[in-house]
């Protein structure tokens, strides 16, 4: 940790361990962002969650709405969005399909750009309306393919079902029964193109210092910290289904640990595994392993067959997301803690040097 600190690999980390139900180790490291302004990243530093806001709010609410019976996996977009007029080739899209990206949607589109010309009240229909229309790369159900818009539909089902936002329905629906609980969504003011607020690039919004900060965004002119950094989910006020959560390494134990009865064998599919060659969880994570990682340099693995969950979040894309050293750090992370708690001996030493 202290040499990928060294070498810029980011400015903060917060690392916590888990075994059975009990935690083992947490600390934090480095600072906020890189300035002489940051401060200290402690165990109430917010990180921007990015693409674990998939597995922790839109999948665990999607859960909780089946075993209530108000959604099911089998229910198509033709009967949800009844309203539209839902393109063939998506009519028979279901729930389950969007859930475990088998829906055969794209991983990704930048719309945001075209996105900020629309008013800000209009950009959630219009979006959806947009990704309705997205060809389709592989029909529904034949192919797992990862997918950001699949999950921005999910969100959207879920407000259509709750006739409530999203966020709101993840403070109602998932809350912690332990304190602190910072995990949630953050916000932002409806901004137009024009309206865009244009600040020094090292000087981020006085507001945000709880948060740990992401990149010298130049779309937005400014350093991030406190609003999500994925263009798509800003352009959405900082709500949507494929990313927008911020929360520390201690909220996402206690979600964990709140939502172990849910993973069943077929839930499991809503989240990510190791692979078996290169992953960035290591070599010693069992192959009954559940998790999930985020662009900014946040994951999380569940080893549920040796009962360790290894929860690290940093700031990897600040100041700059073209810097991937993370991708060397990561499973190097992973042996190492792995190895102290299976009492494994190590000796890896690998260079963080980019790719």
């Amino acid at each position: 940790m202290q040499r990928a600190l060294a070498e810029g690999v980011f400015s903060g980390a917060s690392v916590l361990v888990g075994h059975g139900d009990t935690v083992v180790f947490s600390r934090c490291w480095g600072t906020t962002f890189v300035g002489p302004a940051a401060r200290s990243v402690t165990a109430s530093s917010l990180f921007d969650l990015a693409s674990l806001t998939k597995p922790i709010a839109t999948a665990s609410l999607v859960m909780v709405l089946v075993q209530e019976g108000r959604i099911l996996l089998e229910d198509t977009l033709d009967r949800i969005f009844s309203y539209r007029l839902v393109p063939r080739d998506k009519r028979s899209l279901t729930v389950e399909q969007l859930l475990f990206h088998r829906s055969g949607l794209p991983a990704y589109k930048p719309y945001f750009r075209e996105l900020m010309e629309v008013p800000p009240e209009r950009r959630k229909d219009t979006l959806l309306e947009w990704i309705l229309r997205e060809p389709l790369v592989a029909p529904p159900g034949t192919q797992r393919l990862y997918s950001d818009l699949g999950y921005m539909l999910l969100g959207w089902i879920l407000e259509e079902v709750s006739a409530t936002s999203l966020d709101a329905l993840f403070e109602q629906r998932l809350p912690c029964a332990e304190r602190p609980w910072h995990l949630g969504y953050r916000r932002l003011m409806a901004l137009s193109a024009t309206e865009m607020p244009s600040l020094a690039l090292d000087r981020p919004p006085k507001n945000h210092t709880e948060c740990v900060a992401t990149e010298h965004c130049q779309w937005r002119g400014r350093l991030l910290q406190g609003e999500v950094h994925d263009e798509n989910a800003y352009c959405l006020n900082g709500v949507a289904g494929h990313a927008g959560l911020f929360g520390t390494a201690q909220d996402i134990w206690q979600w964990s640990q709140n939502l172990k009865a849910l993973f069943a064998p077929r839930w499991r599919l809503a989240f990510d595994v190791p692979i078996a060659q290169g992953s960035s969880a290591g070599r010693h994570f069992s192959q009954n392993t559940i998790g999930h990682l985020g662009f900014t340099g946040t994951s999380f693995w569940m080893d549920l067959d040796q009962e360790i969950t290894v929860i690290l979040l940093t700031n990897r894309v600040h100041p700059d997301r073209r810097d991937d050293r993370i991708r060397r750090f990561r499973p190097l992370f992973h042996d190492t803690v792995m190895e102290s708690m299976l009492g494994t001996p190590s000796g890896l030493h690998v260079p963080m040097e980019k790719a």
